[in-house]
């Protein structure tokens, strides 16, 4: 089979989804199968498929992209946030269409923006997947949340940019043959939310090579655990979604009366400053370390002796499936699908989202347990191995594809 992966957004990126692209694109290459990948650019300049020449550079796209807009939508400002999703939805439709997509079996749109541009462009034969990997309205409605602090959730739902991109995501669902969906909660969005039949959508979770965490967790750790203090790991993007904030306030009421601990925060964004101040502002400058990116979290994962995700919205992140293979006691909000990641007192422990008392009473717990954190860390290893198996996660998307193929050509003979 040859499969075109296609996404609106950069590729290679750091982070969960080209974790999850690379590893689904080698699996299949290694079965025999042929997968291409088209994607932006990490310099957002360009559409390419990745190893391909030429590259469609967007600058040589955009004259005739802003006279289209310019003519159909004269009221959109130049260069305005949604003028800008525009132009580059538009590219990618162009780019898509320079290739032969007449030589692919099966199309995989990796987000709902991609499968509005491939399904305007692609020929009736081919069939197209698309994976929902997040909740597009979502995070940005979390987007104008930190932009407009001051507007109410029914102020930021009823703006421009909120209302475009939840029209995307709906056009995205009904333009696929089937959806993969990685969450339960995000199967009951998309069917609640949107409108869309449950028969298009395919529940089954993420995978990951665990290879290199079983590897990795066995070498000695680079700092003596006897001689250091406990060590609280953060991984992912810095933004008011991810509620680092919450975090924060939590490690406040920690200090108050535990000293044996640190905790390091993996990753940059546009709230970076603000909790730097926030740190400043609690007195916990010499207790939290803020690392930046790094290509290379096993290390730190090696490291850590309690995850932490705190989130206000996810839906299921690689970090935490990183921290589980790894042996890491994990502690998630109760949010989209974060709360089917774990099962509680046996690969994690789940807070409400926001309440500090409660995540900082479940720091305070483990931290108090060497024995306890050591038993519930061993659990999540031998529950994660089996919950993230990578051969079961391409097998059900095999499936999905032929069932995809099957519906299509009797769709077509009707």
């Amino acid at each position: 089979m040859k499969i075109l992966l296609v996404s609106y957004y950069p590729l290679p990126y750091t982070g969960g989804v080209w974790t999850f692209v690379s590893s689904l694109q080698n699996s299949l290459n290694n079965l025999g199968h042929t997968v291409h990948i088209l994607s932006q650019t990490p310099d957002l300049n360009k559409y390419r498929i990745i190893g391909q020449k030429p590259e469609i550079e967007i600058d040589d796209l955009s004259p005739y992209i802003e006279e289209k807009l310019a003519t159909e939508l004269p009221s959109l400002p130049m260069k305005s946030w949604i003028y800008n999703t525009e132009l580059f939805r538009y590219s990618l439709e162009l780019s898509a269409a320079y290739y032969n997509l007449k030589q692919y079996d099966l199309i995989h749109a990796l987000d709902v923006t991609a499968a509005n541009a491939i399904n305007r462009v692609k020929t009736s034969h081919i069939p197209l997947v698309t994976s929902a990997l997040g909740n597009l309205s979502r995070d940005i409605f979390f987007t104008l949340k930190t932009m407009y602090p001051h507007k109410t959730d029914e102020q930021i739902e009823a703006t421009f940019e909120y209302q475009y991109h939840q029209i995307i995501e709906k056009l995205g669902y009904q333009a696929s043959d089937f959806i993969h969906s990685p969450t339960k909660w995000m199967y009951h969005n998309i069917v609640d939310n949107f409108s869309i039949s449950s028969n298009k959508i395919v529940t089954f979770p993420y995978g990951i090579n665990n290879q290199n965490f079983l590897v990795d967790s066995s070498e000695k750790p680079l700092i003596g655990p006897k001689q250091r203090k406990k060590i609280i790991l953060y991984m992912g993007r810095l933004v008011y979604l991810k509620g680092v904030q919450h975090l924060l306030d939590a490690l406040a009421l920690l200090k108050e009366d535990r000293q044996d601990w640190e905790c390091w925060i993996l990753g940059e964004g546009e709230i970076k400053g603000e909790l730097e101040k926030q740190c400043t502002n609690l007195g916990l400058k010499d207790n939290v370390r803020f690392l930046g990116v790094s290509n290379n979290v096993l290390h730190f994962l090696r490291e850590a002796d309690i995850f932490v995700h705190p989130s206000i919205h996810d839906t299921q992140p690689y970090s935490v499936m990183e921290a589980q293979l790894m042996g890491l006691p994990v502690l998630i909000s109760n949010t989209a699908g974060l709360p089917e990641m774990v099962e509680v007192g046996r690969s994690g422990l789940v807070s409400s989202v926001g309440n500090i008392y409660e995540l900082c009473e479940q720091l305070r717990y483990l931290l108090a347990n060497d024995f306890l954190r050591k038993q519930l860390a061993s659990c999540t290893k031998e529950w994660a191995k089996d919950k993230w198996d990578l051969n079961r996660m391409v097998t059900n998307f095999l499936s999905l594809y032929e069932q995809a193929k099957r519906l299509h050509k009797e769709d077509e003979e009707k």
